[in-house]
Parts: structure tokens; sequence; C-alpha cells
């Protein structure tokens, strides 16, 4: 899909470029320009001399948002791959649209980026776009930026924006390979199932807890109502003080599984992202090398060089995904195993309920608010089981189609 023209420009219009043409450059450290391919040279409009040595915000466009480039380099520095839809600035004043992937190495970082083409680029132009219009007119800072950008991958149903710009570059991979009229690539089909599978497994997270948090009142209430009912230390007194004493430890359980940075759902998820992410990498790296065999040779860049250290880079993003792949394997069967504990705990919960539900009934007219309190039980303790099933059956899933991916990998090899 081709984004839409911004209103907003301030500067020149959109340069183009193919596409099946990728770009190409290698920084220091420092963020400076070592090295690039002809394709970066000629859409930023620059001559090597005026591009080698550079820092690469040489080509660093104001209407994308200071957000961006702050997840990026906090990723990379921290040595993660990362991605980001980027709109860059050419010599001439004009702009043109990419989507950077990001891979860090031992003495600097890689950018390889390719021409967006998917729906979800066209709604991102916009939102950068409003982005940077905030910038300039309110003084937003870079961390305001960040939390709008990370605000847009949870509304999409994404733990993480690396998990966003995983899914991101699964779709900019298969619509590229739609329009260049290439066969359906399994991995990269699989790559956008787990994407889906990690989104919805995210919001099942989120619901769970939110049910979980509002079930903690219901004991209160029923107290409250015992108190009305029964002189102190009755029988529904006594329901809703082993009730409240249960769930506690259900709840201190669910918190580990749930709630934190360093929840077993997120770290899952991160795991996930980060593998998919280089996964996806696995196919545009072989790409970017194939091209330097089609360039002519330059004083500045040494091709065979940097063909050299693509496959390098390209071997050893493959090791890393596969880890990241096990990784996320085993904390997608602790969460099915968590799943299935906190379950089996919750029966012990129903069965307070039941004992709940009998003493309202031997109390008849009288127990019209313990009633009311007990069918708010009910209506909680299904959506918790319901959700923690919908948890295991996506966990499961996930942990299949890594292993299946795994597969498709070694008989790719």
């Amino acid at each position: 899909m081709k984004p839409e023209t911004d209103p907003n420009d301030r500067f020149g219009g959109e340069v183009p470029f193919a596409l099946h043409e990728l770009f190409y450059s290698r920084t220091d450290p420092r963020g400076v320009i070592r090295a690039g391919n002809e394709i970066f040279r000629r859409v930023s409009g620059y001559d090597w001399s005026e591009l080698i040595g550079a820092p690469h915000k040489l080509v660093r466009h104001p209407d994308t948002p200071k957000g961006v480039f702050r997840l990026l380099w906090d990723a990379i520095q921290k040595g993660h791959p990362m991605g980001a839809y980027v709109k860059n600035r050419a010599k001439n004043g004009g702009w043109y649209w990419v989507f950077a992937v990001m891979l860090p190495f031992d003495g600097g970082y890689l950018s390889v980026r390719l021409k967006p083409s998917s729906a979800l680029s066209g709604r991102m132009l916009k939102l950068y776009s409003e982005i940077a219009a905030r910038e300039r007119a309110e003084g937003l800072d870079p961390e305001q930026s960040v939390a709008i950008l990370r605000n847009r991958a949870e509304a999409d149903g994404y733990g993480s924006y690396t998990a966003f710009m995983a899914h991101a570059l699964s779709l900019e991979l298969a619509e590229r390979d739609r329009q260049l009229r290439r066969p359906d690539d399994a991995r990269t089909r699989m790559l956008g199932e787990m994407n889906e599978a990690m989104a919805e497994l995210t919001k099942e997270q989120m619901g769970l807890l939110r049910s979980f948090e509002a079930l903690q009142s219901v004991p209160n209430n029923m107290r409250i109502v015992a108190s009305r009912l029964e002189p102190s230390g009755g029988p529904v007194s006594a329901i809703s003080e082993n009730y409240k004493a249960s769930s506690v430890v259900i709840s201190e359980r669910l918190r580990q599984f749930v709630v934190g940075r360093d929840n077993l759902c997120a770290q899952m998820a991160w795991q996930v992202a980060r593998a998919l992410f280089l996964l996806g990498c696995s196919r545009i790296l072989p790409e970017m090398n194939r091209g330097f065999r089609e360039e002519e040779a330059n004083a500045q860049i040494d091709l065979e060089g940097e063909r050299r250290f693509l496959a390098q880079l390209e071997a050893k993003g493959i090791a890393d995904a596969r880890a990241a792949m096990q990784s996320a394997t085993d904390f997608a069967a602790q969460m099915t195993q968590q799943s299935r504990d906190i379950r089996r705990q919750m029966l012990g919960l129903d069965t307070i309920r039941v004992l709940g539900r009998v003493e309202c009934g031997r109390m008849r007219d009288a127990s019209e608010g313990l009633s009311a309190t007990i069918d708010q039980l009910d209506t909680f303790h299904d959506d918790i089981k319901s959700r923690l099933e919908s948890i295991m059956r996506l966990s499961e899933g996930v942990e299949h189609s890594l292993m299946r991916y795994v597969r498709l990998e070694q008989a790719a090899a």
C-alpha cells in the first residue's frame, strides 16, 4: 500500500525507489556511517564522500518522531534487534519512507531498510505526522513520544513495542512477497500466525488480571452482608473468611504470572518477539547480500568484505533466533503448567462458592444480598476459568508453532 502524502510535509516530495530494492548501511557504535550500498547512496542523494564518516542522522527527517529513535537506540544499545518505520530526508529535501531493521554487532550497528507496502505502514505514517506536529507545537519530549507509540502497540494488542514491530515486519515481508509475485513463504506466514497468537495471549492475560482484581472485593462484600444476616462468627462469615484466605494465595500466584516487568507472560512474549524478529531478519540479510553482487566496485566500499560480514551476521542471527525460540518454548511450557495449577486452585474456590450458595438457599428470603454476591462470584469464576483455558490453548499453540518453525528452518538449510 502506498502511504498517503503527508499534507504537513514541509520539505520536498517523495523520492521514488522500487519495492524490490533494499537499503544497507553500517555504522560504528556512535552511529557514524562506515559502509552502505548504492541504493542508499542514490536515494539519499549524497555522494560517498558525504556519507562515509558522517553521522547517520544526516538523513534523519524531522517528521519522524523523536520517540522512534529513542526506542531504536534503547534496544540496540542493549544488544537487541529492533525495527521501525522511518521517514528519511534526502539531500534535496525530499523524503522516503522505509521500514528499517536494525541489528547490533560487535563494533557497531547494521540497518537494512525495505519499502513499506502493508496497510499498517499508511496508518503509521499518519500517526508519525500527528506525533511530530505535537512535538513541534507542544514541545513533547522523546519519552512522551515513546509513550504514545507504546500506547498504539498496546491498543493493537501487543505487550511491547518490540512485539508490535515484529508483527509489522511479518506484515511487510508478506505484502512485499505478494506484490513482487513471489511464492507464499511458509516461514513468513508462520511468523504472522505466531504474532497474532501472542497478541491474543496478551489480551487474555490483561482480561484475566482485571477479572481477578475485581474478584478481590467480593469476600469483603460477603462479610458485610453476613454482618446483617447473622451473629459474628456465623457460617456466612466463615465462608467469606475462607474464601478470602484462599483467594489471597491464588492472587499472589497470579501476580507472578501476569503482573510486573518480569512476569511469565511478558517474558515469553519478549522472547517470541525477539525470535520472530531475528527470523524475519534471516530472510532479509541473504537478499541484501545477493544485491551486493550487482554493485559496481567503488573506492569507498569493500563490497566483498561487506558480503562476508553479512553472511557472518546471518549465521549468528539464525543461531540467536533458535536460542530465543528455545527460551520462548520453555516459557510457553511454563505458562501452560502454571495455568493448569491456577485452574486447579480455582476448584478450591469453587467449593467455597458452592457452600455460599447452599447457605444462601438455607436463608431463603433473608439472603437477597448474599445471593447477588454469589452471582458475582459465579460470573468472575466463569470468566477466569475461560481465560485460563484460552491461555493454555494459546501457549500450547505457540509452543507447537515454534517447534514446527525449527523443523522448517532445518528443512530449508
